[in-house]
């Protein structure tokens, strides 16, 4: 079972990244730009195919992790042949390239949304009128309310959920009311001394959580809203990181490694909850692709910006000292995130 657990992880991981790779991919296609080589995972090619008609090379290579795509072009010291004028990414208009550089992002924003509207549609738990639990000396004990009894009404005020049950029972400190129950399919009335908490009545029981389908348009409704809360949760948290208002020990990197067991306690909570994870780390990544860092794509869309303000390439000496700084911080960061991956490994709380 764990193995099983690890190898629906990678493949989530993969996917994720492969996702990513197919945005940069089909919008440079669209954008007439050649792609040079689209490859499944990474490292040494073990199965590969050259389309006669777009000259793209297509294949997988041996470590199956996510995809990379290889674009004509991005470099602008590459040798352009005679047959492909025209169609590097550097001699394309800026909202080419930029849409280019933005495409993965893009792609994983678009993803997360369909994964999330595949978890709502899956049902959603919801907390019912269904008794799952009773305190210890609390009035629900005191009185005989038991595990599976079903809340119909409270002095004739008709509840039908946990959100009506816990409006209602309020209303009524210290007071004595008659609950009407159906318990073993027949109604009882129960009359309850409620006790007073904080100025509340209070009964002292916990709901049964059941699973609701919504709706289509309630499915869309909560899932762009939630990638909205998502979205500004996210940016908040960046922002908190990089202002230093979150302590390093709280904001640690994670490894490749940490990342593959991340996905696998997330392949322990269930399907639904899978998806909903890969659907979270595909946001998570599609933002942190977007930092101004070399050689993430937030980088490269610095410096096209630059070039469109100065009309003029950036001179290649500073681009190799950005590229520099970038890949000495990613690989100080990955280096930092091994070691915490081995000696404290990331637990994730339940979902």
């Amino acid at each position: 079972m764990l193995i099983l657990q690890y190898l629906i992880a990678i493949l989530g991981f993969s996917v994720i990244v492969l996702v990513h790779e197919f945005g940069h991919f089909i919008i440079a296609k669209l954008s007439g730009i050649h792609v040079q080589e689209f490859f499944l995972g990474f490292g040494p090619k073990i199965l590969k195919y050259t389309s006669k008609k777009s000259g793209t090379m297509y294949g997988i290579s041996a470590i199956p992790l996510g995809g990379y795509n290889k674009i004509l072009g991005q470099d602008r010291n590459e040798s352009i042949p005679v047959d492909l004028k025209g169609k590097a990414f550097f001699d394309k208009p800026f909202y080419k390239k930029f849409l280019v550089i933005s495409g993965g992002g893009i792609f994983n924003i678009i993803f997360s949304i369909i994964l999330i509207m595949i978890y709502f549609s899956l049902g959603v738990f919801v907390p019912s009128n269904i008794i799952d639990y009773t305190q210890p000396g609390s009035p629900a004990e005191t009185y005989g309310f038991q595990k599976g009894d079903k809340v119909i009404s409270l002095n004739e005020r008709e509840i039908k959920s946990w959100d009506d049950f816990s409006v209602i029972v309020k209303d009524y400190p210290d007071k004595v009311v008659t609950f009407k129950i159906l318990r073993n399919g027949k109604e009882m009335n129960i009359d309850t001394k409620l006790s007073n908490v904080d100025g509340n009545g209070y009964l002292g029981v916990g709901p049964l959580m059941v699973k609701e389908k919504m709706g289509g348009g309630q499915v869309i409704t909560e899932s762009f809203k939630m990638f909205g809360e998502l979205t500004v949760t996210y940016i908040k948290l960046f922002g908190m990181l990089f202002s230093g208002q979150i302590p390093f020990s709280e904001a640690r990197p994670v490894s490749p490694i940490g990342v593959i067991s991340i996905f696998q306690q997330s392949a322990q909570m269930g399907a639904q909850n899978f998806i909903l994870f890969v659907a979270l780390v595909s946001i998570l990544l599609a933002f942190g692709n977007f930092l101004p860092i070399l050689p993430v794509d937030g980088g490269h869309l610095v410096i096209i910006i630059i070039e469109a303000i100065r009309r003029r390439p950036v001179p290649k000496k500073v681009i190799e000292v950005y590229n520099t700084l970038g890949i000495v911080l990613v690989v100080s960061l990955l280096l930092v995130g091994v070691v915490f991956d081995i000696i404290s490994p990331f637990k994730l709380p339940s979902m």
